[in-house]
């Protein structure tokens, strides 16, 4: 019996995922629809299909944010992922698609053979103030039989039908799982060589993802301070796009902030129209300005939630936001004295000798955890 190792970290811009050892990620939109009108042309190689038992499809990736694009201008579609980009997402239909697609590219990425007696062993990182509400509502429907087909490209559609037992299901808060990553070894044990951020704290972790940044201090010792614990929705990347779309409402109206992160996967280029003629806006530079704007405003947080970070005595910034926040962030306490530059430190996510980037260090954590339980 073939043994795989899922941890899944599903973000709120994408769901990352260490399998085995192996790290990868795609974009977390899924879009039911009816592709038996789509044919192969123009189909991109990163363009998943996901066809569940009963035939109903979705589009899963950068194939839904295409779909999402194209309906841009949708009333329905607005009021839709408003819900999508809420906690209400680790309980909706498209999750599972979400959830299964990611177990399906673990089995391919590893070369595995699909096999009804696969014994897989999952974790599922959750934001940290609201992991225990959705917990057992994600090992319910993680639980059980599952059968689906994944179809990526234009390759085949192949058939996943595998069983996931509930005692192989487990959750963590992605803080927490960040914290296990920094000061674990490769098989989840505490690394003696680490274990100081936690026992010389207090540390706080900043977890900056794209619908929350996840605000947890760590006491001496290595006890999560629940009272001091938040997760923040007015600092994360989805509030960067939206200042981003709000500032392009003159030139551009039709633009939502769930299509921000296609476009710039896309080129990064959008075209208005001046006095009758096009020119371009740069979104990569745009939305630099907006970033810097959004993590001042994180800082004047930080300084009335935790009194100017003066009995902090570590800093730990994790995620994908995180790091584009990082360099802001360290300047202004280390320039002010308040932290020394080696104490303000930003999250890796090596695994098995291999640097992967800062996003997959929630992801690197939770797999490590997993090794450690299973």
């Amino acid at each position: 019996m073939s043994t795989l190792y899922v941890a899944l970290d599903p973000g709120f811009d994408s769901i990352k995922v260490v399998a085995n050892g192996k790290a990868f990620k795609f974009p977390f939109a899924a879009e039911e629809t009816d592709e038996r009108k789509i044919t192969d042309y123009g189909i991109r190689d990163d363009f998943i299909l996901y066809r569940d038992a009963s035939g109903s499809t979705y589009r899963v990736g950068q194939y839904a944010r295409e779909l999402l694009f194209d309906n841009k201008d949708s009333a329905a579609l607005d009021e839709r992922m408003k819900e999508f980009y809420s906690e209400k997402r680790f309980i909706s239909s498209e999750f599972l698609v979400g959830l299964r697609t990611a177990i399906a590219l673990a089995i391919s990425s590893n070369g595995m053979t699909e096999d009804r007696a696969l014994d897989i062993h999952l974790m599922v990182t959750l934001p940290h103030a609201i992991r225990q509400k959705y917990a057992a509502s994600i090992i319910g429907n993680a639980a059980g039989e599952h059968h689906f087909s994944i179809r990526q490209g234009t390759g085949p559609e192949n058939v996943y039908h595998f069983t996931i037992r509930e005692d192989h299901i487990h959750t963590v808060s992605q803080t927490i799982a960040a914290i296990l990553g920094e000061t674990s070894d490769e098989q989840g044990n505490i690394d003696q060589e680490k274990f100081f951020y936690l026992s010389n704290g207090p540390t706080l972790v900043i977890d900056g993802g794209y619908y929350t940044t996840g605000l947890v201090v760590v006491s001496r010792g290595g006890s999560v301070d629940d009272t001091k614990t938040e997760s923040d929705i007015l600092h994360a990347m989805r509030n960067v796009n939206e200042a981003l779309a709000d500032a392009l409402q003159d030139k551009r109206p039709d633009l939502k902030h769930f299509v921000v992160e296609y476009l710039l996967q896309s080129g990064g280029k959008i075209k208005y129209l001046e006095d009758g003629t096009a020119k371009t806006i740069d979104l990569y530079a745009l939305r630099a300005e907006k970033a810097a704007m959004v993590c001042d405003s994180l800082i004047q947080h930080l300084n009335q939630k935790y009194n100017n970070l003066l009995d902090i005595n570590y800093v730990l910034v994790t995620g994908g936001t995180g790091a584009v926040f990082f360099d802001q962030l360290k300047s202004f306490y280390v320039d002010s004295g308040v932290l020394e530059a080696d104490h303000f430190l930003l999250a890796n996510a090596e695994l098995e000798g291999v640097s992967h980037s800062i996003e997959f260090a929630v992801a690197a954590g939770a797999y490590k955890g997993l090794l450690g339980i299973a």
